[in-house]
């Protein structure tokens, strides 16, 4: 009897150990945005870069020495940020709607900033929001209507795709959408997964690395269909090929299975308006998660006392695929 009660006793502080070990640890990163979007690591330069699309700001941080430094663009909201491959410290921003390089050494007024191209145009109050760049090293953006509070003027956004021979004039992929944000592929690049927020869906296409073509648009998952609250905003993959998505207004990142679209995890936060993921870290095993407290009353702020903080998830148990980066031939001396 006592051989089998210690057996039990064993067994229970195994389980507590392997719980603790493996329950994910949240660390509030970065306090203070107004509305923090668009997290990109860095793999060459082992940075996260991020945006605050309201504050007008990019932010960067050195893994290395967890310093963190900032550059105020101030004349537009700033809703991207990808690295340019080969060009350490030179990055691909989007303000208003019009995308730029800038330089993380320069100094720090608008003569830093490079126009590189312009979209939209004729549509004054549409803004450029979430993007992310291909294999071949194409960004893929996407641009969204007038937004009054947290409702988006309808179809009146574009997802554009844009490289180093068409950024004059990048082309149109997918039209009409309202508010264009999540994209991620797979790893063998057969498929691309896009989020048009108001829809509450994730779309899948086949994709085609080769030209960049994409058919066969369906659903692969439906918050409606599966009780998830909130709506999708930004979106990462995983080495296993499963979805990672930001729920705004949903306290809440989801990972979905890829494959047959079924809701896996659910990981609380803190706050309601989560706005997008992003792995990175020395072996992309950190969840980096961003989040905003836009809109939000005096009464909401006192209960979320970290809206607006970049968050670092570790701990899940996945790790991400290095993220690309834009390919643009001499963007030095661009």
């Amino acid at each position: 009897m006592i051989m089998l009660r210690e057996l039990v006793f064993t067994f229970l502080i195994v389980k507590c150990l392997t719980f603790r070990a493996t329950t994910p640890l949240i660390k509030n990163i970065q306090r203070g945005g107004r509305h923090f979007e668009g997290p990109h690591w860095s793999t060459t330069e082992n940075a996260l870069y991020w945006v605050d699309i309201g504050g007008q700001k990019v932010y960067k941080l050195d893994s290395q020495t967890n310093n963190i430094t900032s550059r105020t663009i101030g004349y537009g909201p700033v809703s991207l940020v990808v690295s340019v491959k080969d060009n350490p410290n030179l990055i691909l921003i989007t303000v208003r709607s019009e995308l730029y390089f800038l330089n993380w050494d320069a100094p720090e007024c608008d003569s830093s900033l490079r126009l590189l191209s312009a979209v939209d145009l004729g549509l004054p109050d549409n803004r450029c929001n979430d993007g992310k760049v291909d294999a071949a090293g194409r960004l893929w953006f996407g641009t969204m209507g007038k937004e009054v509070k947290e409702t988006v003027q309808p179809d009146q956004g574009t997802l554009y795709m844009m490289d180093s021979s068409n950024y004059v004039d990048p082309v149109p992929k997918v039209r009409p959408v309202t508010t264009s944000n999540g994209i991620a592929w797979t790893s063998d690049s057969k498929f691309m997964f896009y989020i048009d927020t108001p829809t509450r869906n994730i779309d899948v296409f086949d994709f085609d690395i080769t030209n960049g073509s994409l058919r066969n648009r369906r659903t692969l998952f439906s918050f409606k269909a599966n009780n998830v609250t909130g709506y999708p905003d930004g979106m990462t993959i995983d080495s296993d090929g499963n979805l990672w998505v930001a729920c705004f207004n949903g306290w809440k990142v989801i990972k979905i299975d890829s494959r047959a679209g079924k809701l896996l995890e659910e990981h609380k936060l803190p706050v309601a308006k989560v706005t997008s993921v992003m792995w990175g870290g020395h072996d992309l095993s950190t969840l980096f998660v961003t989040t905003s407290r836009e809109g939000l009353s005096q009464a909401e702020l006192n209960i979320q006392l970290e809206a607006g903080s970049l968050y670092a998830i570790e701990g899940t148990g996945a790790k991400g695929l290095p993220e690309n980066q834009f390919i643009f031939h001499d963007a030095a001396n661009y």
